[in-house]
């Protein structure tokens, strides 16, 4: 079994594309093309882990041509090969190839857009349009990243005080909605969550992003455009793991087109590439779940006989219904599922981070909370409606525990309201 793959997300691709192979439609709607390269790599390698990484290899390739011949179009034929590719073209590559593809065509987008060489001026405005198109298309986050930055640019910057200030604001401004996805979060501090996730490489590339001055008089506007982005990301805003690291690695490997390459900033990227190699080697997990101790109780949990849907954190879920082709959520079942549930089976939780002696030792007036616990390695499966007691229980005594209850390694928010969208629109 390929066990060693990278990405939070990878397997929601492959559940994605076997069903559009066994169904003819996706599992979850989603109006971006990508899930269809991967339907297409399975059907020429079949459906497995192995298969996952050839598209992440495809994506990484795809990124690559987009960046270089981006280049190209913006620069002359001695500065074209002088410059490594920066190491976005990997994290976006494999941590997130759908916003990756987008991305490879939103630099094209502003290769086109800015080039000023007599050979583009025919039919270039048709060109960028149908480029702007294709990059909202296959995600759609990408394009309004791309339409933002040309109106950043067309703002003086003689206004970036003004403007930084009203971002700053923003988050006061704005209700809170924590099941949406654009989440106001004032509370966190960017710097230190990124840093937290992927450790020394991204504050260095942030930082170059936002001083860095080795650029050419003809681009010098758009990467200040994009300095100015940079530092606005600094930011509390969105929350920053799902929305401004996102936005945070696109600006990254967009200001890489405009930049001069020389000694200089050949020097820059191969900091940047020693930082997060460094990173990759000592802190491996930032990049991937343990995929590898997945496999057993995954297994065993799809054996269940009455197990019609089970909840899990995100990621085992993914790798789950992946392997094992068994409906899994990754949110608390809400009416919808509930309702699509196979006659005679029931909602199953596998509780992660929570010892099966802590669980079977909860009680309330004497008796036990849980009335099923079967414990598979890390992972300890119960039934949901007994998980829910025990919440209420946990609050209740107020115990260290419901921290752990109550994060990413147990569901306890229902579908966001962009997840519901995404049922009725596709969107």
């Amino acid at each position: 079994m390929f066990d060693s793959l990278f990405g939070k997300d990878i397997y929601w691709y492959g559940v994605q594309a076997i069903s559009i192979l066994e169904t003819g439609e996706l599992h979850s709607p989603d109006r971006s093309p990508v899930f269809h390269i991967v339907a297409f790599v399975f059907r020429l390698f079949g459906a497995s882990d192995q298969s996952l990484f050839v598209f992440q290899l495809l994506t990484v390739v795809w990124l690559s041509f987009c960046l270089y011949f981006a280049r190209y179009i913006l620069k002359s034929k001695n500065e074209f090969w002088n410059g490594l590719p920066s190491v976005m073209v990997f994290v976006l590559g494999f941590l997130y190839p759908k916003q990756a593809w987008a991305i490879g065509f939103l630099l094209l987008t502003y290769g086109f857009l800015f080039s000023d060489r007599i050979i583009w001026k025919f039919g270039k405005w048709t060109l960028v349009g149908i480029l702007f198109v294709s990059t909202t298309w296959f995600h759609t986050m990408a394009g309004v990243l791309g339409l933002g930055l040309w109106c950043i640019d067309k703002i003086p910057r003689k206004f970036d005080l003004i403007l930084f200030l009203l971002i700053g604001v923003f988050p006061f401004l704005i209700p809170t909605n924590d099941n949406d996805r654009f989440v106001i979060d004032g509370k966190s501090f960017p710097i230190f969550e990124a840093y937290g996730m992927m450790g020394i490489g991204i504050l260095w590339d942030w930082g170059v992003l936002i001083f860095g001055k080795n650029v050419s008089d003809r681009n010098l506007p758009i990467r200040r455009s994009l300095a100015f982005v940079g530092m606005a990301l600094v930011l509390p805003i969105f929350h920053f793991a799902d929305i401004q690291f996102r936005i945070l690695i696109s600006f990254l490997l967009l200001f890489e087109i405009f930049s001069r390459f020389n000694a200089k900033q050949t020097f820059k990227t191969a900091v940047s590439f020693s930082l997060w190699v460094f990173v990759f080697i000592q802190s491996p997990n930032l990049f991937r779940y343990p995929y590898e101790g997945m496999w057993n109780p995954g297994e065993k949990a799809a054996s269940v006989s009455d197990n019609g849907l089970l909840v899990a954190h995100h990621g085992f879920c993914e790798y789950y219904h992946f392997q094992f082709r068994k409906d899994c959520m990754s949110w608390e079942p809400d009416e919808k599922a509930i309702s699509e549930l196979p006659k005679g089976t029931k909602v199953y939780r596998l509780v992660y981070g929570i010892r099966m002696e802590n669980l079977r030792a909860s009680k309330e007036n004497g008796n036990p909370i849980f009335s099923k616990i079967e414990p598979m390695g890390e992972y300890q499966l119960v039934l949901e409606g007994d998980w829910q007691h025990y919440l209420q229980w946990l609050e209740t005594k107020n115990s260290k525990l419901l921290s752990i209850a109550k994060s990413w390694k147990n569901p306890y928010r229902k579908r966001p309201g962009f997840i519901q969208r995404k049922q009725k629109y596709g969107i």
